[in-house]
C-alpha cells in the first residue's frame, strides 16, 4: 500500500511538472508565437528630474520586479502585469521610499502602459508615478517615457 501511495504522488508529481513546463513557452510567447514581454528589459527612462536607467524582469505568472538608478532612497519594486492586446500591456508596481537616515517615509506608486515594438525585442511605455507619504496623501505625480531593450544571454566563449 506504500509503495502504490508513493508511485502515485511521484506521478501526480511529475504530471504538475510537466504541466507546468510545457506551459511554460506558451505563456512567453505572444499570439504570433514570438516573444511576449516576459524575460529581462534594459531601460532607458526620461523623468522630469532627468534621464535614468531600471532593469525589469517580467514572468511568465504576471509578476514583475524593477530596481534601478533610485537605490538607497528607493527600494527594489514589486508589481503585476497584463496583457492587453497582441503587443500591449498594463502594469502596476509600488516600491517603498526611504530618506537619507533610512527611515520608511512612504511608497512610490507606478503604473505603466508598454508597447513591444515590430522589433520583439524592444518596447516604448508611459509611466504614471505617484509619490505617497505613510498616511496614503499623495505629495507628487509625474509621468516618465521608457525604452527597454530585451537582455539576451551573451556567450561564455566570446
Amino acid at each position: 500500500m506504500q509503495s502504490s501511495r508513493r508511485k502515485l504522488l511521484g506521478l501526480m508529481a511529475a504530471g504538475g511538472a510537466a504541466a507546468l513546463l510545457s506551459g511554460r513557452d506558451e505563456a512567453q510567447a505572444g499570439p504570433d508565437g514570438r516573444s511576449g514581454l516576459v524575460g529581462a528589459w534594459r531601460v532607458a527612462v526620461s523623468r522630469p528630474t532627468g534621464e535614468g536607467v531600471v532593469l525589469l524582469t517580467f514572468t511568465s505568472d504576471g509578476t514583475f520586479f524593477r530596481s534601478g538608478d533610485t537605490h538607497p532612497v528607493l527600494s527594489v519594486a514589486h508589481g503585476a502585469w497584463v496583457q492587453m492586446s497582441d503587443r500591449s500591456y498594463d502594469g502596476s508596481y509600488v516600491a517603498l521610499r526611504f530618506n537619507e537616515n533610512r527611515a520608511h517615509i512612504g511608497s512610490q506608486n507606478t503604473r505603466i502602459s508598454i508597447l513591444v515594438r515590430d522589433d520583439p525585442d524592444q518596447f516604448t511605455a508611459v509611466a504614471k508615478v505617484q509619490t505617497v507619504a505613510l498616511d496614503g496623501t499623495i505629495e507628487a505625480t509625474s509621468e516618465s517615457q521608457l525604452r527597454g531593450s530585451r537582455m539576451k544571454v551573451e556567450s561564455f566563449d566570446d
